[in-house]
């Protein structure tokens, strides 16, 4: 890699350098590298390696259960807000803010797991896509993505986090979701207590405010939910797992 500005980050062993060119990068890992370099322009990662790599772990052993292939880069932020970012081609940033609100690693994985289902189908990418088309259709431009355009791609995927996705995307995120994180051994209503614990902060807790202006509301998620039959999912009959606990609880102390 060769530049003259980086900014450099380990997520899960992987050295995630931000502002260089990277050979046989795809046009939508280019765009989610653009969106991620925003927001870690905003909020930098903790500053913990033992806590980076955790969430990648954990990440992985999730993605490993959904169709999705990506070079998966998690992280999570130092930033009180409450909220998560999905952005095209893997990566996902977390705030400490959203995982200090959890209690087990059972609704840390839904959490995971819905951002890595709102990557594996594309919702911020597509709607990238379809305003990068829309823009050209206006000005007259030729259907040609070139390395100069990440800027205004960046730019565009900022605004998706502004407004949020429609509210088909984040009930078909919360629904893969629980899926996945059942096929890897997690109890699906974890995904109900999340969603209770987002439910109790609506319109008390100005660090959700972005989160509630951009997602349905938890009610009509928790709605959603049982609509497509979370309470019908096989649920664990395993004793709670102590490494799971202690390994969870760590990771917390340590944000």
């Amino acid at each position: 890699m060769t530049g003259k500005s980086c900014m450099k980050h380990v997520l899960g062993g992987v050295a995630l350098c931000l502002g260089f060119s990277v050979t046989a990068q795809t046009d939508e890992e280019k765009v989610g590298r653009a969106a991620a370099a925003q927001i870690l322009g905003a909020a930098p990662l903790v500053a913990s390696d033992a806590v980076q790599h955790y969430v990648n772990v954990l990440g992985l052993a999730l993605s490993a259960h959904s169709v999705a292939n990506y070079k998966w880069r998690i992280g999570v932020i130092k930033s009180d807000a409450i909220n998560a970012f999905a952005m095209p081609g893997g990566y996902i940033l977390l705030s400490s803010g959203l995982l200090k609100l959890l209690e087990t690693e059972d609704e840390l994985a839904f959490v995971l797991a819905h951002e890595l289902s709102h990557v594996g189908r594309r919702h911020h990418y597509q709607v990238v896509q379809r305003q990068r088309l829309a823009d050209q259709a206006a000005k007259g431009l030729q259907a040609v993505i070139q390395d100069s355009d990440t800027a205004r791609l960046a730019q565009a995927s900022g605004q998706i986090y502004a407004r949020g996705l429609d509210k088909t995307a984040e009930f078909e995120s919360d629904r893969l979701g629980v899926e996945i994180m059942t096929r890897a051994g997690y109890d699906p209503a974890a995904a109900i207590n999340v969603l209770e614990k987002l439910q109790h902060l609506q319109g008390n807790d100005p660090r959700a405010e972005l989160l509630f202006a951009t997602h349905p509301s938890p009610a009509e998620r928790l709605d959603m939910l049982l609509q497509a039959g979370i309470d019908k999912l096989p649920r664990s009959s395993a004793k709670p797992n102590p490494n799971r606990h202690e390994r969870f609880q760590k990771f917390i102390q340590a944000i």
